[in-house]
């Protein structure tokens, strides 16, 4: 919110009698939910996720009861406070407050941010055009694509942001949606058929907002609840997602080292290894293990058969469209076979021993978990080495490797376009909506690395965009 708007005031007057206890029913109805299902109080919070959380909570729950009528007289502490205190608060505060009274939640997506001044953002639940925004101090956290879960009112011809801010994870985000949506269309139902009985003159379309607006003038309490459940999962159970290669199996970085027994093994394993119709050999020293070109086994049913775990899907993909398992690297001392499962490094290691013979000593096998080789990307692991190249060439180097990486991806499938490659995706109307949430989910996630002068995070992605031809849909 501006910093020139303050309820301090309001705050105050809740400590009334007559408005503590309808707060704190409130207040549960926010964080209980949550508090219940992970066996927590509402002081724990703190613990885990820090007290400036604690205060967003707790800004969202009074702000939500600035909305309420509370008692059989149907009393409002805004107009209350008001009536009786007005006097003391500037216009600018008065009119604040008056929006904040007639105010619900929704779920926008942030655009076009301008840091320290202003924001677009798009009410995913309503829809219509990106508004914008006035706002200091969240703009210079907030990331393009975001998705937050917040109040916008209009102050003196001004959109601005309540205090109550709550950004939500991807994954938390479509959670919500399909929450609120399914309720929304349950009460655009009920209201239908109450206006029908008693034949009020309105179209579909005006009954559908008001019922949309009726609904999340009580759904605050949805927004909190989905929001503290999954960042309480994300801290106290910290955990990458199932990422799988090709076969189904969990990814993990295997390197076996085979002790050559000799100096002269060098030249007879080579010959050995480049006889293998699996490898194909790019130098010397250096061979790419592929799959069979065969079609995947068919089950009695005629259909190909799918891995059994589910998750997200790596795989690695030569120019000539062969899918790469593994590499071999042969040095003066060893051979190194480097793949991502345990199950292809012992089907490698295997290959490798009938292969060798005697030409090599028992294979050492090192696993990285995806978490210890994310830790050492982003500069965690200790043992890392810092570059000695200059930060404008490792960030055009960098930048250059992400362009190409891209470009290849356009004619790659993508599971989250259908298993569609994004230039196939793009030649129906539901495949571009799935392309631009894809591009936006990556442009994203490479925003929101947080290590300073990231050449990831300043990576511009709007060419993709335009070689696509949905730039005129990045809003």
């Amino acid at each position: 919110m501006l910093g020139n708007h303050s309820l301090t005031g309001l705050m105050k007057w809740l400590s009334h009698e007559e408005w503590r206890e309808p707060f704190e029913e409130v207040l549960d109805l926010h964080i209980g939910p949550a508090c219940e299902d992970f066996g927590m109080d509402f002081e724990d919070i703190a613990d885990v996720l820090g007290d400036h959380w604690v205060m967003t909570l707790w800004g969202c729950a009074f702000e939500d009861f600035l909305t309420q009528a509370v008692g059989p007289d149907g009393r409002n502490i805004v107009d209350d406070y008001l009536k009786r205190r007005g006097w003391k608060e500037s216009a600018g505060n008065r009119r604040y407050m008056e929006a904040l009274r007639d105010s619900c939640m929704s779920l926008y997506e942030v655009s076009e941010i301008v840091p320290g001044q202003s924001l677009l953002a798009r009410d995913l639940l309503r829809g219509g055009e990106p508004i914008l925004v006035q706002e200091h101090s969240a703009t210079k956290s907030l990331q393009i694509w975001d998705k937050i879960g917040a109040r916008i009112v209009e102050v003196s011809s001004k959109n601005v942001l309540a205090g109550g801010l709550l950004p939500f994870s991807p994954s938390g985000a479509n959670l919500l949606m399909e929450e609120l949506t399914a309720e929304m269309k349950r009460s655009r139902r009920e209201f239908r058929k109450l206006t029908k009985e008693a034949q009020l003159p309105r179209t579909s379309r005006e009954d559908s907002q008001i019922a949309d607006l009726l609904f999340l003038a009580t759904a605050a309490p949805i927004f909190t609840t989905i929001w503290l459940e999954d960042v309480l999962a994300s801290a106290l159970n910290p955990s990458l997602p199932t990422i799988l290669n090709s076969d189904g199996n969990e990814v993990v970085f295997c390197r076996v080292r085979f002790p050559l027994r000799s100096k002269a093994a060098v030249g007879q394993l080579r010959e050995r290894l480049s006889a293998l119709p699996d490898l194909q050999q790019e130098n010397e020293g250096f061979w790419n293990w592929l799959a069979p070109t065969e079609p995947a086994q068919a089950n009695s049913s005629g259909k190909r058969t799918k891995p059994k775990k589910q998750g997200q899907t790596l795989q690695v993909v030569l120019d000539s469209g062969a899918m790469v398992l593994g590499t071999l690297e042969l040095t003066d001392k060893a051979l190194f076979l480097e793949t991502n499962s345990r199950e292809r490094a012992e089907r490698g290691q295997a290959m490798i021993a009938a292969a060798a013979g005697a030409l090599v000593g028992t294979p050492l096998m090192e696993i990285k978990s995806l978490e210890q080789a994310m830790a050492e990307r982003d500069g965690d692991d200790p043992r890392a080495e810092p570059s000695d190249l200059p930060a404008e060439l490792q960030t055009e180097i960098v930048q250059t490797a992400l362009t190409d990486h891209y470009q290849k991806m356009l004619d790659e499938p993508i599971p989250a376009l259908g298993d569609l490659t994004p230039k196939a995706a793009v030649k129906t109307a539901a495949g571009r909506r799935k392309v631009v949430e894809w591009l936006k989910y990556l442009e994203n996630q490479s925003r929101s690395r947080t290590r300073p002068g990231d050449p990831v995070a300043a990576y511009d992605f709007t060419w993709l965009w335009r070689e696509l031809g949905v730039e005129k849909l990045r809003r």
